[in-house]
């Protein structure tokens, strides 16, 4: 898999991390549970991509 492929998985990963705690930090509990639902499918998808492409390398 191309590195910067998935350096920039990686960082839209941390991305969504660090949003997390910011609005962890003001206690908006509805958002946090957006947020997580939004990043396990990220991590989902990236997961399949990832395979798609270490396949046909």
């Amino acid at each position: 898999m191309p590195v910067t492929l998935r350096t920039t998985l990686c960082e839209i990963r941390d991305d969504l991390h660090v949003l997390r705690r910011i609005v962890a930090a003001r206690g908006h509990t509805e958002t946090i549970q957006g947020i997580d639902a939004l990043i396990g499918v990220a991590e989902a998808e990236a997961i399949k991509v990832i395979r798609r492409i270490d396949r046909a390398a």
